[in-house]
């Protein structure tokens, strides 16, 4: 068109004009399109800067509190291993000798009774050996009082018909009444001297 310039007629002008009229208005079109671009570039920027900043910013919060997390765990494990450590000594300190000290009672109260019972088993014991010697101290006393009598009563009828015959005799001698007498009385006096002895 512009090489036929000097050819151009009323329509060409129009048309030309038209064209120019466009053509400048398709230029504020695309500057304004292009500062519409670099406005949303910026804002885009800004809106990923600031994404960038609360990203970092949730970081850093995540990691202060993640260390005041560790912290707080490693002084609670330190404290709950000082809480051990402390009940551990006290049961060393305190409990343990209070176990051992209810132990040895338990155990002294155990061998108390035992020796109660066994002294009064001995006791009754005693009581029936001393209650069977008694009766066989009396038993021997009587077999020797009988013994002794009827010794007495041989004598004074040996002693009356020695009377009467006067005739000299040998006297009788009986040796088992003197077995008997000396038995009867080596034990009683045996029986007597443990029942003295005993008590």
């Amino acid at each position: 068109m512009l090489q036929r310039k000097h050819t151009w007629n009323d329509n060409d002008v129009l048309r030309f004009t038209a064209v120019v009229r466009e053509d400048h208005t398709i230029e504020h079109e695309e500057a304004r399109a292009k500062a519409a671009v670099d406005d949303s570039e910026a804002a885009l920027d800004r809106e990923f800067s600031e994404l960038m900043r609360a990203i970092l910013g949730r970081y850093h919060e995540e990691q202060v509190w993640s260390d005041k997390i560790r912290s707080a765990s490693t002084y609670g494990q330190l404290t709950v291993l000082a809480l051990n450590l402390l009940v551990f000594i006290m049961a060393i300190l305190f409990v343990e000798p209070w176990k051992r000290r209810r132990l040895a009672q338990t155990f002294e109260k155990k061998t108390e009774e035992l020796s109660k019972e066994a002294r009064e088993a001995t006791e009754v014991g005693l009581a029936e050996i001393r209650k069977e010697l008694e009766e066989q101290v009396r038993v021997l006393t009587v077999l020797a009082e009988n013994t002794l009598r009827l010794e007495k009563e041989r004598e004074e009828a040996s002693k009356r018909e020695r009377m009467t015959t006067k005739v000299v005799e040998p006297r009788p001698l009986y040796w088992d009444q003197a077995i008997v007498s000396g038995a009867v009385g080596a034990f009683a006096a045996a029986a007597f001297g443990w029942l003295c002895f005993s008590r």
